[in-house]
């Protein structure tokens, strides 16, 4: 059964880890946890320059995202669609993200990391062509 666009929208807002899916040079699938935030209908995310996942990312800028819930009633968002960068502020971005999935005094001291941006960081967009929900209790 599919989410509505609000409980997808919720679903979405959970600090939950999604999988990201590329593509590598020799045309072979690679797959990778990442942090993602929900916004405007698009994931943003941010990883190293110097990952295997945005160096697949820069070949073909295309990638699927999997985020799913583990325990009945399973949940999963499933999308994929074009990457691009994008320019907004890094430490804005980390530090939204590191209070969602540590909390408010862990995830500022992680995010302080951040202040002052990184230039060996990116942050990329996943806009999705196709998005498919599924809630089970199988």
């Amino acid at each position: 059964m599919p989410m509505t666009q609000q409980e997808i929208d919720r679903f979405l807002s959970q600090p939950l880890v999604a999988v990201i899916g590329t593509v590598d040079e020799q045309g072979r699938p690679r797959s990778a946890p990442i942090w993602f935030h929900w916004e405007g209908g698009a994931a943003y995310m941010f990883t190293s320059r110097s990952t295997l996942k945005w160096r697949n990312l820069q070949r073909r800028p295309h990638a699927s995202l999997c985020v799913d819930w583990r325990e009945p009633p399973y949940r999963s968002v499933l999308m994929d669609g074009a990457v691009e960068e994008v320019d907004r502020p890094l430490y804005d971005l980390v530090l939204s993200m590191a209070v969602r999935y540590y909390g408010e005094e862990k995830g500022r001291e992680f995010a302080e990391g951040y202040r002052g941006g990184h230039e060996g960081i990116v942050i990329f967009r996943l806009a999705p062509r196709s998005l498919v929900s599924i809630v089970s209790d199988e």
